[in-house]
């Protein structure tokens, strides 16, 4: 049997979705259909039992979100499903009371966990962006940051903060002398200074408004509902700053609209949370400027792969956006290097 790491893409997925059926086996229910749905950092499969219930299976590697991270997500579906009103997706212990499961196969990969979901039926508030559903969608963050501050998590939960621009571990290259050599003059001097305004940032918060935050609920983690707002892929759940926590939503709302529609939706969404909490202090905009520069020492850490042209052309079209951004005050889009250009 060829080994999983020298398959094609279609070998593997096929490796992947009998791992899936193999994950299955640890619940208790019958499956009729294993559908599968797509691959990012994970593969996602829809599942549909025989008594007609569905759920939501991810497979993942282990290695963009450990099996700690993963059980720590689980600890805070599990108490927002005991504790709130919150439609969160309900985890599905296994046959033993595992959070996870561990599956294995012939010639499958190694390490991989699997996590079984209940389905949340609905449509994806991306292809809502309204300013009804984005006052839902600032009350529910001000559910969860209530939720996040008042919740005392069990032993084992994630001791990670996401209390700078760099906060999982990986390493700090932006600005290491690799990088530099790539970069222009021009663009050095404005990512240097643009990093050291962002770190001043994240060090004048309040370290007494860290909470328990979900820091990737962008609109396309949401669905809605019969107007009802459903969060799900609480992957990334860890210790943060409520400001961090929406400014990564809006990021990724200020990359599909035009500066006036962002400013319209983000109106919105503030008027729901003040129903629920103060805004909370900090600035936006240097928290989704962190962002960014965390996408290029991204780049910078893998720039054997993606090549040195694509760093260099990433690093002064960061640096043109931070000169736009010192320029008007506002980040104004495109905010992601474009390709093919």
């Amino acid at each position: 049997m060829q080994p999983y790491e020298k398959l094609t893409w279609p070998g593997k997925r096929r490796r992947l979705y009998r791992l899936a059926q193999d994950a299955l086996t640890h619940y208790d229910l019958t499956v009729n259909r294993l559908v599968p749905l797509g691959y990012e950092t994970n593969m996602m499969y829809r599942v549909y039992a025989t008594n007609g219930a569905q759920y939501a299976l991810r497979l993942a590697n282990g290695v963009w979100r450990t099996r700690h991270d993963a059980k720590s997500e689980v600890m805070w579906l599990d108490a927002l499903a005991r504790d709130t009103e919150i439609p969160t997706p309900r985890v599905v212990h296994t046959k033993t009371g595992a959070s996870l499961a561990q599956p294995t196969t012939a010639g499958g990969p190694a390490g991989y966990h699997a996590l079984l979901m209940s389905w949340l039926p609905g449509t994806i508030l991306g292809k809502r962006l309204t300013p009804q559903n984005f006052f839902k969608m600032g009350e529910l963050f001000g559910q969860l940051h209530l939720h996040g501050a008042a919740w005392q998590p069990p032993a084992g939960f994630t001791t990670r903060r996401f209390d700078k621009m760099l906060s999982r571990g990986e390493p700090d290259v932006l600005l290491g002398d690799d990088a530099l050599a790539v970069y222009s003059t021009e663009a050095a001097r404005m990512i240097e200074r643009m990093r050291a305004k962002v770190d001043a940032a994240y060090r004048a918060l309040d370290p007494a408004d860290l909470r328990v935050i979900h820091c990737d609920l962008w609109h396309d983690n949401i669905k809605v509902h019969g107007g009802v707002l459903q969060p799900f892929d609480f992957e990334d759940t860890i210790w943060g700053y409520r400001i961090h926590d929406i400014a990564m939503a809006m990021l990724d709302l200020r990359e599909v609209t035009d500066c006036d529609q962002y400013e319209r939706l983000l109106a919105a969404f503030r008027r729901g949370y003040e129903e629920i909490l103060a805004w909370p202090d900090g600035d936006l905009d240097l928290c989704q400027i962190g962002r960014i520069l965390w996408r290029t020492n991204y780049f910078a850490q893998h720039v054997a792969h993606i090549g040195q042209a694509w760093l260099a052309k990433d690093a002064t079209f960061t640096a043109n956006l931070c000169q736009r951004y010192l320029d008007t005050g506002k980040l104004i889009p495109p905010l992601r290097t474009p390709r093919g250009e």
